[in-house]
């Protein structure tokens, strides 16, 4: 058998090398095999080295091909070219191309048997420590926490809600007022934090007057007395040094006579129906509340107003009335609230629809001036107590009105 020759250590066409040219490589193994000249190559001086057996060299650059037995190496010598230069083609380029493109990095989502979570990201791979399972189970037990938190300061407020109506009179305006004085407090509060200075004590004052006066006399002491802070709020300034006067009066006199709105409450529930009333506007609230709140987050494209309140939608605002029709159309197919009516209950439906969006801007509108998420904290979960009642300070006059003119109070 043929002994297996020496190999050359060739250049391809593209990695040529003057240097390298006629250069010979024994194989391994057969470093003491002699040298045996091709008679195919004449012209090779004296001080070249030996050639390999059956190998005709051309110029050093290139090889012709192997002589070998066809029985050992069967191949021709195009395919051998082909082999070692055609997976190359287009090597180069294509290098430079994903070079140049942006790559987005995205986790991958697989299932690992004996493994708790599936989701593989480049942050497992990378070395970067993102916390620990301690850790995420710490996290979902905060977030437990709070809906607990929501869900149980949110039913304490609807029962002392329900419960004071139940009672009526006095114990309804008595919560009625403790809500204004604490939204108020909230709003006075956050305005110091903005470097505001409003006259606290006037506009407590002014809250127990409008709801005792309300439940008294009725809307007209609502309105007396919230001119009566007003007078007396713009004379204090006047007369006593104050680096801003007509801001701090400015902040007095807004948070008196917006929050005041909601003692015309106390009104409603001194009529003939204080509990069907009450109970339809608040239910009719809250329904239009979650049904624009819904329908925006599915479907909500074209922004309301995205300078103050970015998430609310025009797609939302339709889903909120349209919930706050179905629900009202349904109330008062109850004997409860069949004294209402279908054509007023839509119409009421129709106030709230309109209405409770503009108080809910009202207060977006407020907080971004001064640069705050929410107005307080008092309740858990929930926020401050104006950022619950925002829609229902508008409302609820117009419903007072609303009610008037069908007759119903």
């Amino acid at each position: 058998m043929t002994e297996p020759p020496e190999r050359k250590d060739f250049a391809r066409p593209w990695e040529n090398d003057e240097d390298d040219k006629g250069r010979v490589v024994p194989l391994p193994g057969f470093e003491d095999s002699p040298a045996v000249e091709s008679d195919e190559s004449p012209d090779r001086s004296p001080d070249e080295e030996a050639v390999v057996p059956g190998i005709d060299v051309d110029d050093g650059s290139d090889i012709d091909w192997l002589q070998i037995e066809e029985s050992e190496f069967d191949v021709t010598q195009t395919e051998y070219t082909s082999a070692t230069t055609q997976e190359y083609i287009g090597l180069a380029e294509e290098i430079r191309q994903a070079e140049s493109e942006v790559w987005e990095q995205q986790a991958v989502s697989a299932h690992l048997p004996g493994v708790d979570s599936g989701l593989v990201g480049f942050e497992d791979v990378s070395g970067r420590h993102l916390g620990s399972e301690e850790d995420f189970e710490a996290m979902e037990q905060a977030a437990t926490s709070d809906l607990a938190m929501r869900v149980g300061s949110g039913v304490v407020i609807f029962g002392l809600f329900l419960g004071s109506l139940f009672l009526g009179g006095p114990w309804f305006t008595a919560f009625v007022v403790l809500v204004m004085i604490v939204a108020l407090g909230e709003l006075y509060a956050t305005m110091r934090t903005a470097g505001h200075k409003p006259l606290a004590l006037f506009g407590l004052l002014a809250m127990i007057l409008m709801g005792v006066g309300a439940h008294q006399s009725g809307v007209a002491a609502i309105g007396l007395w919230a001119g009566v802070a007003t007078g007396v709020t713009v004379l204090f300034v006047a007369v006593a040094p104050r680096r801003q006067p007509l801001t701090d009066a400015a902040v007095t006199i807004l948070g008196l006579a917006w929050v005041g709105l909601l003692a015309f409450a106390i009104p409603i529930a001194r009529g003939p129906f204080p509990l069907e009333h009450i109970l339809f506007i608040i239910i009719v609230v809250a329904v239009n509340d979650m049904g624009a709140y819904f329908v925006g987050r599915a479907f909500g494209r074209n922004k309301m107003a995205p300078q103050l309140s970015p998430n609310k939608t025009w797609e939302g605002f339709a889903g909120g009335l349209v919930a706050g029709a179905m629900v009202a159309s349904i109330m008062v197919s109850f004997p409860a609230w069949d004294p209402i009516g279908l054509v007023n209950g839509l119409i009421l439906a129709l106030i709230v629809g309109l209405v409770s969006p503009i108080g809910d801007l009202g207060e977006s509108m407020v907080k971004r001036s001064i640069g705050v998420k929410d107005m307080g904290s008092v309740l858990p979960g929930h926020g401050g107590m104006l950022d619950r009642i925002d829609g229902l300070l508008l409302v609820l006059p117009a419903a007072y009105f609303a009610f008037r003119a069908f007759g119903l109070l």
